[in-house]
């Protein structure tokens, strides 16, 4: 698949997902840090993916089954671990994750986010180039789980 077709399909999954609740939910101020920070990013994912114009330089080939395997890797962890969450909110994260994963090829969290005992996602910059880390990769993928979303993350293992 194309990627402006990807792109066109993720914005037809996630155009009917109230966007506007998830940015009034910031505004509680009971919410957590960490939620609130997830949601943000998730915020201005979809804004993104809304605007984006992919030049045809940038209209690659993507894999069909690869982009089947983060849905159903996806689809796998909401079973394990959110199965009370409504379809359009697992839908919505689904294609964020596809997005960020093979299109914008950025963290599925964001960079900052806190995992626990300081853990987080970073940057560092060699060669010009920004290269995203994330401290809790390894440990997530030591879990038996029937699972393992970070894998299509591009944030590398902090060895």
């Amino acid at each position: 698949m194309k990627a402006r077709d990807l792109l066109e399909e993720i914005r037809e999954n996630i155009k009917d997902y109230d966007i506007k609740y998830l940015e009034e939910r910031m505004e509680d101020e009971d919410i957590n840090p960490i939620s609130r920070q997830v949601s943000a990013y998730n915020i201005e994912n979809y804004y993104e993916i809304m605007a984006l114009d992919i030049k045809d330089e940038e209209n690659v080939e993507i894999s069909d089954r690869l982009i089947e395997e983060i849905k159903g890797e996806l689809a796998k962890f909401f079973d394990g671990c959110s199965p009370e969450s409504e379809d359009i909110f697992q839908r919505f994260i689904t294609y964020i994750c596809v997005y960020l994963s093979l299109i914008a090829k950025k963290p599925l969290h964001p960079v900052g986010m806190d995992f626990r005992d300081g853990k987080t996602v970073f940057t560092k910059e060699k060669d010009g180039k920004i290269n995203y880390y994330c401290d809790i990769r390894e440990d997530l993928k030591n879990r038996s789980k029937d699972y393992f979303t970070c894998k299509f993350c591009l944030c590398k293992e902090v060895k």
